[in-house]
């Protein structure tokens, strides 16, 4: 920030890393249903393109999108006067952190597919809501599974 507090552009030099720009991921359907596809061809397309992520580094992810999803419920469950969005709004930061997290696995092991950098970066900017959360967790169970098949190990 400069002096007068305003937010200044990181300067990149030239032929610097970058991150993708984010896509936006629609969950639902124009009824505000779940689109299929996101359970099945979508994730299928995600498995194979990280065919070469060990299915170690992915459960690593997703075991951190299934340690959200318990603390949301149990957060839930203790403060019934907060409304789950209220609730989520507070873990939303956490959530961010996939991306985070996705970037600083790809700079530590430069073997990484750019698609699964992408994925996070996708995700993250498309996650508002509790109900976007719970979409991208059932999105990436789906992923997991698939993976299961095209992954290396």
């Amino acid at each position: 920030m400069d002096r007068a507090g305003v937010r200044l552009a990181p300067s990149r030099p030239t032929g610097a890393k970058t991150i993708p720009a984010p896509r936006k991921m629609k969950y639902f359907d124009d009824k505000g249903r779940l689109r299929p596809e996101l359970l099945d061809g979508e994730a299928e397309a995600a498995a194979q393109a990280f065919a070469s992520v060990s299915s170690t580094q992915l459960r690593r992810f997703y075991e951190h999108v299934l340690s959200l999803e318990r603390r949301l419920r149990l957060e839930c469950d203790r403060n019934q006067r907060e409304s789950e969005e209220e609730v989520f709004a507070r873990l939303r930061p956490e959530v961010k952190m996939l991306k985070a997290k996705a970037i600083y696995a790809k700079g530590r092991d430069g073997k990484l597919p750019e698609h699964f950098v992408q994925f996070f970066v996708d995700h993250d900017a498309s996650i508002e809501t509790a109900r976007d959360f719970e979409a991208f967790k059932k999105h990436f169970e789906a992923v997991v599974a698939f993976h299961k098949f095209f992954g290396k190990d």
